[in-house]
């Protein structure tokens, strides 16, 4: 019985010491309006593993004063789940609102966190801005364009309206 205890201990003790494998491995591509299919409930648990990661990067790389009223520094954000063009990946939408917590309300400009997150909760990638900023509404059309200048009647000698030339005798 004390060598199966010692192995078992063993056991436990190697697959502890292992190296975790690589989270994500590829390219990630932000959906956008058209791509972007909210996570309904129920929801599997990859996606709430995701929005915890996303959370937990969140109030990571944020100051402990960005979080300050909260009892938790969670209470202090609402989270929208999607799935998207990049297979494998969730997109979590971290939207502070401090309405929760005591103080301001507003407490961060930008509005809008929007972070990629495998199933097992490891963030790949932070968009750069919100999730429609990359791309633009409508393509810019090209300007009108611009009329010709009329030009002048030419009179019967060649003339133009009497103005200027050369007169011949």
């Amino acid at each position: 019985m004390r060598q199966v205890h010692g192995w078992l201990g063993l056991l436990l003790m190697l697959s502890g010491c292992r190296h975790p494998a690589a989270a994500w491995k590829g390219v990630v591509e932000w959906p956008d309006e058209r791509s972007a299919r909210p996570v309904e409930s129920p929801m599997p648990a990859g996606a709430a593993q995701a929005a915890v990661g996303a959370v937990r990067e969140f109030v990571r790389t944020n100051p402990r004063r960005l979080f300050s009223g909260c009892e938790h520094p969670e209470d202090g954000l609402n989270v929208s789940l999607f799935t998207g063009p990049t297979p494998g990946l969730y997109y979590v939408l971290l939207d502070p609102d401090f309405e929760r917590c005591a103080g301001p309300r507003r407490r961060i400009l930008d509005g809008w966190f929007f972070y990629a997150v495998t199933p097992q909760g490891d963030v790949v990638a932070e968009s750069p801005g919100p999730p429609d900023e990359g791309t633009p509404a409508e393509l810019p059309q090209a300007p009108p364009p611009v009329p010709e200048a009329p030009v002048n009647d030419a009179g019967p000698g060649g003339e133009q309206g009497g103005v200027g030339g050369t007169t011949t005798e």
